[in-house]
């Protein structure tokens, strides 16, 4: 471990896919601070949400436990379990400060929100508990500095042209330029305000800063130069675009896919939402570059360990699918980087099998903590050294439960080793992909010939990680499969 204890950043974006980072080469989004990081420390090209959705997942951050172990499988619940990560923190003398998109104090979800007048400003007794310091977390604060600077509302959730007439009203697909500088936007608000506190950090108290952004989140509505950066006609349709055969039925019943055909069942329909969404990261790419160039002028930045990751991707129309919340790989892989000089090998592209719950372990133990008895993700400070598979047991798992009986969709668990991935679908089909030989999850495998051994094996990994975390669909996945509970 290092022998100065380390300032550490903590940069979180909301719904930006894997394929989006532009070191990876797989689109032609451009990340040139992304990639700068990548290129000084090391990315895990194999990271995964532990759940598509926005609160459970960063319950998982700050915990470093899955979603149903805090009771956190919702978006409009309170964090019910301390964030461990920012005691153990504060209790090794750190100053802890928080700029962005908090998320998990209970409040009414933007996609139950009719009228943004009605939306009820969530009290931030968490933060106050937990961090030092916090700015730039509410929606109305940012609104009434537009206000005040005689600018447009830049907050895109206000903009009921980008929600659906279907209740309830959640974004769409649809794409519009924000009448604003870059320099104006709420994620350069957001950054104005990481800045400032770590402006007030001294140089003598180590510090956890949190800059946590609203995008790459639709609505799309997002200014020049940003939203015509990518030509549209450009991007190739997807080989899986459209649904496939042998799915379970969630996939074509479900809330998200009616938006996907209110959308429009052709790609031409989907490309300019693509191209707005890759110029969506760009803009917070540039403005993760500012943030960085704040830490150089400070003379903090090489004495930082910088975490960047996000939430959980974006389905993007494939699968036939918008939004988020299915066991697919466009929802569930996410960018993972780490950059901590003389600590972590430069240039390095892990092949560890990685997830959110993993990056608070991580921290306390870069920072010389061990790791509470109740964390279940596991430190991944052993493959800093050169990057290869260090885990014996190298699965991890992921989770989702419905958001109400308007989703039309199950509750599922799935269990992967980057190899194979296990979907148990309650009360519809399963799934088994070879993610090797079909990375696009064209091919069901489930009741293929030869697949029993491999499926018996990934079943028992995962009812194994359901009785280690007490998850409550034990019972049923047990019982439907004559396992024992």
């Amino acid at each position: 471990m290092p022998e100065k204890q380390p300032n550490f950043l903590l940069i979180i974006t909301d719904q930006q896919r894997a394929d989006t980072v532009g070191f990876v080469g797989r689109t032609r989004c451009q990340t040139p601070n992304l990639d700068r990081l990548a290129r000084e420390g090391t990315s895990f090209d194999r990271a995964l949400t532990p759940c598509p959705l926005c609160t459970p997942a960063r319950a998982a951050i700050f915990t470093g436990q899955y979603p149903h172990q805090v009771d956190m499988m919702q978006n409009s619940i309170a964090l019910r379990a301390a964030p461990t990560l920012t005691y153990r923190l504060r209790a090794r003398g750190y100053h802890t400060a928080y700029a962005g998109k908090w998320h998990l104090d209970a409040q009414t979800p933007a996609y139950l929100v009719t009228n943004p007048s009605e939306r009820r400003r969530a009290d931030t007794p968490s933060l106050r508990r937990w961090f030092d310091r916090f700015e730039g977390q509410s929606d109305e604060e940012y609104t009434q500095w537009c206000m005040r600077n005689g600018l447009p509302d830049g907050r895109a959730f206000n903009d009921l042209a980008l929600r659906t007439s279907r209740q309830p009203a959640m974004t769409v697909p649809r794409t519009a330029v924000l009448e604003m500088e870059p320099a104006q936007t709420l994620d350069a608000w957001i950054t104005d305000h990481a800045i400032r506190l770590l402006e007030e950090c001294s140089k003598d108290t180590p510090f956890f800063l949190v800059c946590a952004y609203v995008g790459p989140h639709p609505p799309f509505k997002i200014p020049e130069p940003y939203y015509s950066m990518y030509d549209p006609h450009d991007i190739p349709e997807p080989p899986n675009f459209k649904p496939s055969s042998h799915q379970p039925r969630a996939v074509t019943t479900s809330y998200f896919h009616q938006l996907w055909l209110d959308h429009g069942e052709r790609w031409e329909a989907w490309q300019k939402s693509v191209a707005v969404y890759w110029g969506f990261v760009t803009l917070i790419d540039h403005q993760i570059g500012r943030l960085l160039c704040a830490m150089e002028s400070k003379g903090v930045l090489d004495d930082t360990c910088i975490i960047f990751a996000s939430d959980h991707g974006e389905m993007l129309g494939q699968h036939g699918l918008w939004q988020k919340m299915m066991p697919y790989e466009e929802a569930i892989r996410v960018p993972l980087i780490m950059r901590y000089p003389g600590f972590i090998t430069p240039g390095l592209r892990s092949r560890a099998m990685a997830s959110l719950v993993d990056i608070a372990p991580t921290i306390l133990a870069i920072a010389g903590e061990s790791k509470p008895e109740e964390m279940a993700g596991i430190d991944l400070s052993p493959s800093f050294r050169d990057a290869t598979e260090f885990q014996s047991e190298p699965c991890r798992y992921a989770e989702h439960k419905p958001l109400g009986e308007w989703h039309r969709a199950v509750e599922w668990r799935l269990v992967t080793d980057d190899h194979l991935k296990y979907v148990w679908n309650q009360s519809d089909l399963d799934e088994l992909y070879d993610l090797e030989n079909d990375p696009f999850e064209q091919r069901n495998c489930i009741d293929a010939p030869g697949v029993c051994r491999e499926l018996e094996r990934l079943r028992g990994k995962l009812l194994n990680w359901m009785k280690q975390t007490t998850d409550p669909l034990l019972s049923s996945f047990a019982s439907e499969y004559g396992m024992t509970a």
